[in-house]
Order: structure tokens, then sequence, then C-alpha cells
């Protein structure tokens, strides 16, 4: 729980037990009757969620939050995302909607072309295919993600680039994904510290539905970055695995050996509704680390649709500041899915990737012959693992970069 405001904010189970509302959403006592409280207890399946993670009372009292700008409802209902799934989804989305409907009639009124670029992204253009064959940057000005494969022998090669050597015909593709480092360019670093805050973003669908269900299922994977003291950490301590927001599972199953990826990578102020959400959970676990991130694992593709619309709402309140942009892109394994699609497209195998923003590749092209990766980090030839974190720091400093562990493994299709 949170320690400094622990004496002042009744318990979920004192919330729920109350007998009296309060006398108004700004005054919280001991008989308080927040918006999360009402509806949970309306919501008896996931009464019991509430009482066992000992959600907080909506309002803040110390930190005196009106009720249109109230987090706290975000914050519990995000922590059982990785329990519920689309339950969850769905009582979040109700939430926000309560939320909205609490607001000042005028709020939101005034919305720059940045702001609602950035908002489109989330509700129209994430998801089409012409948003993301339409250039190198979008509406908003963000960059694109770009993909760089590591390959042993020919050093740095575009995903465009890749090939289809040794491309097996047909089969059912497994892959585990894992940010290995982030690497941010000496002016993004003063962004993250100026800002405090920033997001990763990773969505995994599938292509084509299991056998046994009726839709394509998705994974959903969200970093967020916590500078402490307007400081990062270091670049050790930059990574982020998305597996393992996903609870146990071992790997993500993608039919016929395709599927679509989506790489956002975006900062907003640490007093914007998203940043704070994050903020809050990490306190409210009891966590130290700057990085830590939620799951929302095997979603169904329509749900996945929600998650776009409540990230484009939880964002909207501040501006956001794009390190680089990413629609879906497909990718595929096999021969079969490659020629099953018609469009840009990536070849997904085993190794390492590099993702970074579409403006840099011809800066990291003119490099790129005199470094390779070591442990996870662009680094000049011939440097030891010693000094890989220090050599990291030196080399490409223009250029904020991702490095991508991938694991796939092809398997019989399914019959």
């Amino acid at each position: 729980m949170i320690k400094q405001v622990q004496n002042t904010i009744p318990t979920a189970e004192e919330c729920l037990g109350a007998r009296e509302p309060a006398a108004s959403p700004g005054n919280c006592s001991r008989n308080c009757r927040d918006p999360l409280a009402l509806f949970l207890e309306r919501e008896s399946s996931l009464k019991v969620w509430a009482l066992n993670m000992k959600v907080s009372c909506l309002t803040l009292v110390a930190r005196r939050v009106s009720l249109p700008r109230v987090l706290m409802n975000r914050r519990d209902v995000l922590s059982f995302l990785p329990l519920a799934g689309n339950s969850a989804i769905a009582l979040l989305a109700e939430l926000t909607k309560f939320q909205e409907r609490a607001a000042p009639p005028d709020s939101g009124s005034q919305t720059s072309s940045a702001e609602q670029s950035t908002f489109d992204f989330w509700t129209q253009n994430i998801r089409n295919p012409d948003f993301a064959a339409s250039g190198s940057r979008s509406l908003g000005n963000a960059p694109r993600a770009s993909f760089v494969y590591y390959d042993e022998l020919k050093g740095f090669v575009a995903g465009s680039d890749i090939g289809d050597d040794r491309l097996p015909d047909a089969g059912d593709l497994n892959i585990l994904i894992n940010v290995d480092h982030v690497r941010p360019s000496l002016a993004d670093q003063q962004r993250f510290v100026n800002l405090e805050g920033g997001s990763l973003r990773i969505d995994v669908q599938q292509a084509t539905p299991m056998r046994t269900l009726g839709e394509r299922l998705a994974w959903t994977a969200i970093a967020g970055f916590l500078p402490e003291n307007k400081k990062l950490p270091p670049l050790k301590e930059m990574t982020f695995n998305p597996g393992a927001t996903w609870g146990k599972l071992e790997s993500v199953p993608l039919p016929n050996g395709s599927g679509h990826l989506t790489w956002n990578f975006f900062l907003q102020h640490r007093k914007s509704a998203w940043i704070r959400i994050f903020d809050v959970l990490r306190r409210a676990r009891g966590l130290l680390v700057p990085i830590f991130g939620l799951g929302l694992p095997a979603i169904a593709i329509t749900a996945l649709t929600t998650v776009d619309s409540l990230v484009a709402t939880l964002t909207k309140d501040e501006r956001t500041e794009w390190l680089f942009q990413s629609p879906d892109v497909y990718f595929y394994a096999t021969k079969r899915a490659r020629d099953a699609f018609e469009g840009s497209k990536l070849r997904l195998k085993k190794g390492m990737y590099v993702i970074m923003p579409s403006d840099k590749l011809s800066e990291f092209a003119r490099e790129q012959s005199k470094l390779t990766i070591k442990d996870g980090l662009i680094v000049p030839k011939g440097t030891s693992g010693l000094e890989a974190e220090s050599a990291a720091k030196d080399v490409i400093k223009n250029i904020t970069y991702l490095t991508v562990g991938v694991t796939a493994t092809i398997r019989p299709p399914s019959r």
C-alpha cells in the first residue's frame, strides 16, 4: 500500500463495508463511498478480488485530487488485468466512461493538433495497414519504428533485406520476445529527465486464429519508465521482458507462422494521468525498480481495440512526445505465411533485432560497418564484455534504440 497516505485513505474493505455515502466526492472519510467501491460492489464477481488486493479509496485526501482527475480507479483496475483478462478490460472501460461523464463540460475542449493526432493514432491508425505504409513519419510528426536484424556473419541488415534463406515451407510458430536493452540518445535522455516518465507498449497478434477458437488472440505488454531524482538507471537496468508480464506463458503461439507486431515508445510528463498510474502502481506494490511492466496475455482482438481506446483516453490529458511510433507490422516465419500477405512485411527469425526511429536509419547506416552487438548493446567491433556498457554510451549517441532478442520455433502445422 502507499505508506504516505495509508492513515487517511480507507481500504477497499472499509469502503465497500460502509453504510453511508460521503457528503461529497472531495471529502473522504471513514464512511467513504467512492466510485470504484460502488462499482465493484455492483460487480460481485470482482468484489472478492478488490477485497483481497486491498484496493485503496479513490479520493486522495492528502493530495486533494478532485473527482474528474481521480486516478486511483484506473490504478487498481489495471492491477487486475494480468489476472482478470477481458473482464478487467471491460471494467476499466466502464470506469473510464464514468470518469468522462464526471468531468466538467468544458474539459478537453482545447486540443492541439499534436494531441489530436496521438489520439487518432491510438483509436484509428494503429491497426490501419494503409497508415503503416503512408511514410516514414505520421501526421503528428512522430518517427516510425524501423527494424534492423543483426546477422552474425553479415552484420546489421535492414528488415526489408533479411531475405528468405532457409525459410521453412509451412508450420506454426512459437515466439519469445525480450527487450534486452533500451539505449536512449543523448537528446532523449534529457527528454526523459525533463518529463520524468516514459512508456513502451508492445503488441503481438495472431494473424490466424487457433483452430479451437473463433477469434484471433493478442498479447500486450506495457512498460513504465520512471526515472528517480531526474536520473535514468544504468544501461544494465534498462531492460524489459514482456513474457514476464504474461504470467507463466512459455511462448506466444502463432498459427500458420505469422502475426502482427507493434512497438510504440513515448514520453509524457510525470503529472500526466498515464504516467501517474504507473507511479502509483509501482509504489502500491512496493517496487523500487525504475522500469516495470503490465501484461495482458491472450486477449481477443476485439478486446485489443478496447485497450487502444483506453490508452488514447488515458494519455490525452498531456502532450505525448514520441520516440517512435508503430502501426501493425506483418511478420512471417514460413513461405506459406509470406505468400499469404500482400504488402510490407518483416521476416521474423531467431536472433537479435534492433528497433530505432526511421529517421535515424541513414545515420546508422554510415556507422554500422564499424559496430557489433555485445551483451545486447551496440558497441565498436573488438569491444570486450567488460567494456560493453561504457562503450555503448559513446557510439551512435544521436540514436535511441532497443535491442530485442527473439526466440522463434517452427512446429508442424496444427491439424
